[in-house]
């Protein structure tokens, strides 16, 4: 539990630092955030911990069984996870464009 704990501070710096018109990034935390604090309130409201009734699959074949903030924390994670990739490739692009340009001035 302390570790969720500690992870509900993470992410709330992070939502704190993120920019309010970064709609993605702010779903993505929030969706994270709102995952790891339903489990927590699911632990301390059961003597058993965190219920999970979700059970999925085909035939023989069966998902973990998982429960609604799982579903949250994972596709927050997922969403966070493209938001940063998408925000690196850009970071390294404008990087790239910034040389070139500087590049280009020197030759000029």
């Amino acid at each position: 539990m302390a570790l969720t704990c500690g992870a509900i501070v993470i992410l709330w710096r992070l939502y704190q630092h993120t920019a309010q018109d970064d709609l993605r990034k702010v779903l993505a935390v929030s969706l994270v955030a709102a995952g790891a604090l339903g489990n927590v309130i699911d632990r301390i409201r059961s003597d058993l911990g965190v219920v999970d009734f979700i059970d999925i699959g085909f035939g023989t074949h069966r998902w973990p069984t998982f429960n609604v903030a799982d579903m949250a924390v994972s596709g927050g994670a997922f969403l966070l996870a493209l938001v940063l990739w998408g925000e690196e490739k850009r970071e390294t692009a404008a990087a790239a464009e910034s040389a070139a340009a500087a590049e280009s001035a020197e030759h000029s």
